[in-house]
Protein backbone atom coordinates (compact mmCIF):
# COMPACT_ATOMS: atom_id res chain seq x y z
CA UNK A 1 0.00 0.00 0.00
CA UNK A 2 1.40 3.40 -1.02
CA UNK A 3 1.44 5.95 1.77
CA UNK A 4 1.85 9.73 1.44
CA UNK A 5 4.14 11.20 4.10
CA UNK A 6 2.70 14.71 3.80
CA UNK A 7 -0.65 15.48 2.18
CA UNK A 8 -1.80 19.06 1.50
CA UNK A 9 -5.21 20.56 0.98
CA UNK A 10 -4.33 23.12 -1.67
CA UNK A 11 -4.45 26.91 -1.59
CA UNK A 12 -7.04 27.82 1.01
CA UNK A 13 -7.88 31.51 0.70
CA UNK A 14 -10.67 33.96 1.46
CA UNK A 15 -12.71 33.13 -1.64
CA UNK A 16 -12.70 29.35 -1.33
CA UNK A 17 -12.03 28.10 2.20
CA UNK A 18 -15.70 27.58 3.07
CA UNK A 19 -16.14 25.20 0.13
CA UNK A 20 -13.86 22.75 1.93
CA UNK A 21 -16.65 22.34 4.49
CA UNK A 22 -19.36 22.28 1.83
CA UNK A 23 -17.75 19.36 0.01
CA UNK A 24 -16.52 17.58 3.17
CA UNK A 25 -12.86 17.85 2.15
CA UNK A 26 -11.71 17.94 5.78
CA UNK A 27 -13.56 14.70 6.42
CA UNK A 28 -12.01 13.13 3.35
CA UNK A 29 -8.43 13.82 4.37
CA UNK A 30 -9.05 12.58 7.90
CA UNK A 31 -10.56 9.38 6.50
CA UNK A 32 -7.46 8.82 4.38
CA UNK A 33 -5.25 9.16 7.42
CA UNK A 34 -7.45 6.74 9.37
CA UNK A 35 -7.01 4.25 6.50
CA UNK A 36 -3.23 4.59 6.77
CA UNK A 37 -2.87 6.28 3.36
CA UNK A 38 -1.56 9.53 4.84
CA UNK A 39 0.97 9.97 7.65
CA UNK A 40 0.64 13.73 8.11
CA UNK A 41 -1.87 16.18 6.65
CA UNK A 42 -2.16 19.93 6.47
CA UNK A 43 -3.01 22.73 4.09
CA UNK A 44 -1.41 25.55 2.11
CA UNK A 45 -2.75 28.97 2.97
CA UNK A 46 -3.05 32.34 1.18
CA UNK A 47 -5.23 34.57 3.33
CA UNK A 48 -5.35 36.61 6.50
CA UNK A 49 -4.45 35.69 10.10
CA UNK A 50 -8.06 35.75 11.29
CA UNK A 51 -9.04 33.10 8.73
CA UNK A 52 -6.01 30.99 9.60
CA UNK A 53 -6.92 31.18 13.27
CA UNK A 54 -10.50 30.19 12.42
CA UNK A 55 -9.35 27.16 10.43
CA UNK A 56 -6.85 25.93 13.01
CA UNK A 57 -9.40 26.37 15.78
CA UNK A 58 -11.98 24.37 13.82
CA UNK A 59 -9.45 21.74 12.72
CA UNK A 60 -6.90 21.33 15.52
CA UNK A 61 -5.80 17.96 14.14
CA UNK A 62 -4.19 19.62 11.09
CA UNK A 63 -0.53 18.83 11.60
CA UNK A 64 1.18 21.51 9.51
CA UNK A 65 0.53 24.60 7.43
CA UNK A 66 2.28 25.71 4.25
CA UNK A 67 2.84 29.48 4.32
CA UNK A 68 4.49 32.11 2.13
CA UNK A 69 7.43 33.32 4.23
CA UNK A 70 10.30 35.46 3.05
CA UNK A 71 12.14 38.49 4.35
CA UNK A 72 10.58 40.85 1.79
CA UNK A 73 7.01 39.91 2.74
CA UNK A 74 7.53 39.59 6.49
CA UNK A 75 5.69 42.85 7.24
CA UNK A 76 3.85 43.15 3.91
CA UNK A 77 0.21 43.98 4.79
CA UNK A 78 -1.02 42.18 1.65
CA UNK A 79 0.73 38.91 2.54
CA UNK A 80 0.73 39.15 6.38
CA UNK A 81 3.59 36.65 6.54
CA UNK A 82 4.70 37.36 10.11
CA UNK A 83 1.17 37.37 11.48
CA UNK A 84 0.27 34.11 9.72
CA UNK A 85 3.48 32.54 11.01
CA UNK A 86 2.68 33.64 14.56
CA UNK A 87 -0.87 32.26 14.37
CA UNK A 88 0.40 28.89 13.16
CA UNK A 89 3.01 28.69 15.90
CA UNK A 90 0.51 29.77 18.55
CA UNK A 91 -1.57 26.75 17.51
CA UNK A 92 1.53 24.58 17.77
CA UNK A 93 1.70 23.85 14.05
CA UNK A 94 4.85 23.07 12.09
CA UNK A 95 5.35 24.98 8.87
CA UNK A 96 6.37 24.25 5.30
CA UNK A 97 7.72 27.41 3.68
CA UNK A 98 6.70 28.37 0.15
CA UNK A 99 7.98 31.34 -1.85
CA UNK A 100 11.12 31.87 0.27
CA UNK A 101 12.73 33.58 -2.75
CA UNK A 102 9.46 35.29 -3.77
CA UNK A 103 9.11 33.70 -7.19
CA UNK A 104 12.83 34.21 -7.84
CA UNK A 105 12.74 37.96 -7.16
CA UNK A 106 15.00 37.67 -4.12
CA UNK A 107 17.62 35.80 -6.14
CA UNK A 108 18.09 39.08 -7.99
CA UNK A 109 16.98 41.79 -5.55
CA UNK A 110 17.25 45.56 -6.12
CA UNK A 111 20.78 46.96 -6.39
CA UNK A 112 20.73 48.54 -2.93
CA UNK A 113 19.83 45.19 -1.36
CA UNK A 114 22.56 43.44 -3.35
CA UNK A 115 25.07 45.93 -1.96
CA UNK A 116 24.04 45.18 1.63
CA UNK A 117 24.44 41.44 1.15
CA UNK A 118 27.72 41.69 -0.76
CA UNK A 119 29.22 43.85 1.98
CA UNK A 120 28.23 41.25 4.57
CA UNK A 121 29.43 38.21 2.59
CA UNK A 122 30.71 38.58 -0.94
CA UNK A 123 30.62 34.81 -1.54
CA UNK A 124 27.02 34.12 -0.52
CA UNK A 125 24.35 34.05 -3.20
CA UNK A 126 21.40 36.38 -2.81
CA UNK A 127 19.07 33.37 -2.81
CA UNK A 128 20.98 31.88 0.12
CA UNK A 129 20.12 34.85 2.31
CA UNK A 130 16.42 34.40 1.55
CA UNK A 131 16.35 30.64 2.03
CA UNK A 132 18.43 30.67 5.21
CA UNK A 133 16.23 33.42 6.63
CA UNK A 134 13.13 31.26 6.21
CA UNK A 135 14.86 28.10 7.40
CA UNK A 136 16.11 29.86 10.54
CA UNK A 137 12.58 30.41 11.85
CA UNK A 138 11.33 28.12 14.62
CA UNK A 139 9.05 25.22 13.70
CA UNK A 140 10.05 24.85 10.04
CA UNK A 141 9.72 21.40 8.46
CA UNK A 142 11.23 22.30 5.11
CA UNK A 143 11.77 25.22 2.74
CA UNK A 144 10.55 24.86 -0.86
CA UNK A 145 13.14 26.80 -2.81
CA UNK A 146 11.77 26.39 -6.34
CA UNK A 147 15.03 25.37 -8.01
CA UNK A 148 14.95 25.48 -11.80
CA UNK A 149 18.44 24.34 -12.83
CA UNK A 150 21.44 22.36 -11.60
CA UNK A 151 23.43 25.45 -10.59
CA UNK A 152 20.63 26.53 -8.26
CA UNK A 153 20.54 23.05 -6.76
CA UNK A 154 24.30 23.13 -6.16
CA UNK A 155 23.99 26.54 -4.56
CA UNK A 156 21.21 25.33 -2.26
CA UNK A 157 23.20 22.27 -1.22
CA UNK A 158 26.25 24.39 -0.44
CA UNK A 159 24.55 26.03 2.54
CA UNK A 160 21.67 23.64 3.35
CA UNK A 161 23.51 20.30 3.46
CA UNK A 162 24.95 21.30 6.82
CA UNK A 163 22.52 24.06 7.65
CA UNK A 164 23.42 26.79 10.12
CA UNK A 165 20.76 29.33 11.15
CA UNK A 166 21.46 33.00 10.61
CA UNK A 167 23.53 34.44 13.44
CA UNK A 168 22.82 37.83 15.04
CA UNK A 169 25.03 39.75 12.60
CA UNK A 170 23.37 38.05 9.62
CA UNK A 171 19.92 38.76 11.05
CA UNK A 172 20.91 42.44 11.27
CA UNK A 173 21.98 42.33 7.62
CA UNK A 174 18.60 40.95 6.59
CA UNK A 175 16.85 43.68 8.57
CA UNK A 176 18.76 46.27 6.54
CA UNK A 177 17.58 44.55 3.37
CA UNK A 178 14.01 44.53 4.67
CA UNK A 179 14.13 48.27 5.31
CA UNK A 180 15.24 48.87 1.73
CA UNK A 181 12.61 46.54 0.30
CA UNK A 182 9.79 48.44 2.02
CA UNK A 183 10.62 51.40 -0.20
CA UNK A 184 10.47 49.41 -3.44
CA UNK A 185 7.02 49.80 -5.00
CA UNK A 186 7.09 46.68 -7.14
CA UNK A 187 4.11 44.51 -8.08
CA UNK A 188 4.33 41.49 -5.73
CA UNK A 189 3.60 38.90 -8.43
CA UNK A 190 5.29 35.49 -8.12
CA UNK A 191 4.30 34.35 -11.63
CA UNK A 192 2.21 31.40 -10.42
CA UNK A 193 -0.16 32.00 -13.39
CA UNK A 194 -3.27 31.11 -11.39
CA UNK A 195 -4.77 34.32 -12.78
CA UNK A 196 -4.33 33.55 -16.46
CA UNK A 197 -6.25 30.29 -16.92
CA UNK A 198 -9.66 31.94 -16.81
CA UNK A 199 -8.82 35.33 -18.28
CA UNK A 200 -11.38 35.98 -21.06
CA UNK A 201 -8.95 38.32 -22.84
CA UNK A 202 -5.97 35.95 -22.61
CA UNK A 203 -3.84 38.61 -20.94
CA UNK A 204 -0.37 37.42 -19.90
CA UNK A 205 -0.68 39.12 -16.53
CA UNK A 206 2.54 37.87 -14.83
CA UNK A 207 4.67 38.71 -17.86
CA UNK A 208 3.14 42.20 -18.09
CA UNK A 209 3.77 42.73 -14.38
CA UNK A 210 7.37 41.56 -14.83
CA UNK A 211 7.81 44.17 -17.55
CA UNK A 212 6.45 46.90 -15.29
CA UNK A 213 8.67 45.72 -12.42
CA UNK A 214 11.65 46.12 -14.71
CA UNK A 215 10.81 49.81 -14.64
CA UNK A 216 9.70 50.11 -11.02
CA UNK A 217 12.57 48.15 -9.44
CA UNK A 218 15.43 48.76 -11.84
CA UNK A 219 14.43 52.00 -13.56
CA UNK A 220 14.90 50.32 -16.95
CA UNK A 221 12.13 52.00 -18.92
CA UNK A 222 13.05 50.81 -22.38
CA UNK A 223 13.76 47.25 -21.27
CA UNK A 224 10.35 47.22 -19.62
CA UNK A 225 8.75 48.33 -22.89
CA UNK A 226 10.63 45.64 -24.78
CA UNK A 227 9.46 42.96 -22.34
CA UNK A 228 5.90 44.24 -22.57
CA UNK A 229 5.94 44.03 -26.37
CA UNK A 230 7.12 40.43 -26.08
CA UNK A 231 4.50 39.62 -23.43
CA UNK A 232 1.53 40.79 -25.51
CA UNK A 233 2.52 39.55 -28.94
CA UNK A 234 0.33 36.44 -28.65
CA UNK A 235 -2.40 37.68 -26.30
CA UNK A 236 -4.27 40.58 -24.82
CA UNK A 237 -2.79 43.92 -23.86
CA UNK A 238 -3.08 45.46 -20.40
CA UNK A 239 -5.73 47.85 -21.75
CA UNK A 240 -7.88 44.89 -22.89
CA UNK A 241 -8.81 44.11 -19.27
CA UNK A 242 -12.60 44.16 -18.79
CA UNK A 243 -12.37 44.15 -14.98
CA UNK A 244 -14.27 40.88 -14.60
CA UNK A 245 -12.34 40.12 -11.40
CA UNK A 246 -11.52 36.49 -12.21
CA UNK A 247 -7.83 37.17 -11.77
CA UNK A 248 -8.22 38.82 -8.38
CA UNK A 249 -10.29 35.92 -7.06
CA UNK A 250 -7.58 33.49 -8.17
CA UNK A 251 -4.53 35.47 -7.01
CA UNK A 252 -2.87 33.96 -3.90
CA UNK A 253 -0.93 37.20 -3.41
CA UNK A 254 -4.14 39.25 -3.06
CA UNK A 255 -2.90 41.66 -5.73
CA UNK A 256 -5.28 44.36 -6.97
CA UNK A 257 -4.75 43.05 -10.49
CA UNK A 258 -7.29 45.30 -12.20
CA UNK A 259 -5.75 48.46 -10.76
CA UNK A 260 -2.25 47.26 -11.56
CA UNK A 261 -3.21 46.48 -15.15
CA UNK A 262 -4.60 50.00 -15.52
CA UNK A 263 -1.20 51.33 -14.43
CA UNK A 264 0.54 49.04 -16.93
CA UNK A 265 -1.84 50.16 -19.68
CA UNK A 266 -1.09 53.82 -18.90
CA UNK A 267 2.61 53.08 -19.11
CA UNK A 268 2.72 50.79 -22.13
CA UNK A 269 -0.40 51.07 -24.31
Amino acid sequence: MTQADYYLLHALQAGNYKTYDKYHIWDFVKEQKAKGLIRHWGFSFHATPDILDELLTAHPDAEFVQLQLNYADWENPDVTARENYEVARRHGKSIVVMEPVKGGALANPPTAVQKVFREADSDASFASWAIRYAASLDGIITVLSGMSNIDQMRDNLSYMKEFKPLDSAEQATVRKAQEIMTGVKSIPCTACHYCTAGCPKKIAIPEIFAARNQQLVWGQLEEGRRQYTEAVKNGGRASDCIACGQCERACPQQINVITRLKDCAAQFD
